[in-house]
């Protein structure tokens, strides 16, 4: 039989975990407002934008001698340039939306209804193309960048798992503040990838990994 005390320790350490919970979720509370105000075009914008900044000056400084001229009216070419323009199109509507709405409650309208995390995924689809142009350059030229093609695509990689945690700590605090809102709009629009719905966070999170990955290997795949 459990004494007296080892009850009173059994409430005190779920007093415990309990106020650590709401600390914990206080200060996502506090600090996602300053992350979400910032546009994360800017790389000083907050931590949202930390992973792209990452991958974005690591590529700056993968360089090689003498890069081939794309030809420009290849379709592959075209078709990439035309995505890129869309998804920096897609990023800045984003953006716009957010700073117009969220004084109203929960964003779910606008690029809100595609993805719950739209600037996530054009920032994604933007360095898709860039990881895959940088390994092109990579695949077709004399020059070798500092970094090889596998250590490109472990780059990427990381940028895609850092996206995923991060929008996984910011549901964190939107369930808390909007609860059976968040629920219902958590069940009717996809995490990273449209029209794609876990119920398991993890596999949501596995899924806007793999499904971009896969991406890159069939664009290497045609141009190979």
């Amino acid at each position: 039989m459990f004494e007296v005390s080892d009850v009173d320790d059994q409430v005190e350490t779920k007093s415990f975990l309990e106020k650590m919970k709401l600390k914990i979720t206080g200060v996502i509370g506090y600090l996602l407002p300053l992350v979400a105000s910032m546009p994360p075009m800017f790389a000083w914008g907050g931590l949202m934008t930390v992973p792209f900044a990452v991958y974005l000056l690591m590529m700056l400084f993968n360089l090689v001698e003498s890069p081939p001229i794309p030809n420009l009216l290849d379709p592959i070419t075209l078709f990439a340039t035309f995505i890129q323009l869309v998804a920096i199109a897609f990023l800045v509507w984003s953006i716009i939306h957010l700073r117009k709405k969220k004084s109203d409650g929960l964003v779910s309208s606008g690029p809100y209804r595609v993805v719950r995390h739209p600037q996530y995924l054009a920032l994604i689809i933007l360095t898709l193309l860039m990881a895959y142009q940088s390994i092109w350059i990579l695949q077709h030229t004399f020059g070798i960048g500092w970094l090889s093609i596998e250590q490109t695509k472990v780059l990427w990689i990381g940028m895609l798992v850092a996206y995923a945690v991060i929008a996984k700590v910011e549901e964190m605090h939107l369930s808390n503040l909007f609860d059976s809102e968040w629920s219902e709009y958590r069940n009717r629009v996809g995490f990273l990838i449209p029209f794609l719905k876990h119920r398991l966070p993890l596999l949501e999170m596995l899924s806007g990994i793999i499904i971009p990955y896969a991406f890159l290997d069939i664009l290497l795949y045609l141009t190979a």
